[in-house]
């Protein structure tokens, strides 16, 4: 499961100038870090100040702090780390990667619908209902809903988290502790909206753990889904947003499934398309 991307060229340290880039250029993970943590988090901790009362203003919606973190902090820093390691050339390599969709059919069905299929057939196994009342509705509003956060978050994302990240990880540390590290870093990002309205510190503890545990299993299949499509961002965009509409109360796989949450449906069937996604890469080598 080793991660492919573009060549990137490395430029070299004489060329480099000032001592924050040489620093960067030296230790650009940490740097990412010190970037995501300490801008993301207090933009991300707004929306709990204000539902406790800890700012002005009445309590405030989640969604457009976590955009803001996105593309005003995670993908600047992402871009300006590689710009620093790997100059111009190493950017828009990542660039590239992001929009690359030039892959097997057989990957992209993997990638939109592998994990709704092994989720229903999870859920189908153990004993639930399908229900396909208003399926085409639910289906054309899951397309929509599944591409707008696409365009607006996941994308952008996944840019960070498998383009930067992961890849990066996978090549100092190898990709099963690429896809670990990758998963904390991706919860610990989250810490600031466990705290909402009516939060305890052990609600916000068991999110984060279960944070971990969901990115670990979505991590590894996004490593394994890297690998097949040459390092395709694009791909592993979709997979996540489709992720999130297969593990979401009210949305694609809950309202074709009966019963409980699907969340617990979703990451057996995670387990399930990432197996199946390794065989398959492994009989194509």
């Amino acid at each position: 499961m080793t991660v492919q991307e573009s060549p990137t060229v490395r430029v070299e340290p004489e060329r480099r100038t000032g001592p924050v880039r040489r620093w960067v250029a030296r230790r650009p993970l940490t740097a990412f870090a010190a970037v995501v943590f300490g801008a993301g988090w207090p933009v991300l901790s707004v929306p709990a100040l204000t539902a406790h009362g800890l700012l002005p203003g009445g309590a405030l919606p989640v969604e457009p702090f976590v955009l803001a973190t996105v593309l005003l902090v995670m993908l600047p820093a992402a871009l300006g780390v590689t710009a620093a390691v790997d100059g111009r050339p190493g950017v828009r390599a990542l660039l590239a990667r992001t929009l690359h969709w030039r892959f097997g059919a057989g990957w992209w069905a993997a990638a939109v619908l592998g994990l709704p299929a092994a989720t229903l057939a999870v859920g189908l196994l153990t004993g639930r209902i399908l229900v396909l009342d208003d399926a085409g509705a639910v289906l054309s509003g899951a397309v929509v809903s599944i591409g707008s956060a696409l365009l607006l978050v996941n994308l952008w994302e996944e840019t960070v988290w498998a383009g930067f990240l992961q890849t990066r990880l996978a090549q100092r540390s190898g990709p099963w502790r690429a896809a670990l590290l990758t998963a904390v870093a991706f919860a610990g990002i989250h810490v600031p909206l466990q705290f909402g309205e009516g939060a305890t510190g052990a609600s916000a503890l068991s999110g984060v753990a279960v944070l971990v545990v969901v990115g670990v299993l979505v991590r590894v299949v996004v490593g394994v889904l890297l690998t097949a499509t040459a390092g395709s961002v694009l791909a592993v965009a979709v997979l996540h947003a489709v992720f999130n509409a297969s593990t979401a109360e009210d949305d694609l796989v809950d309202r074709l499934l009966s019963g409980a949450p699907p969340l617990p449906l979703a990451l057996a069937g995670t387990v399930l398309l990432t197996a199946v996604l390794a065989l398959a890469l492994r009989r194509r080598r």
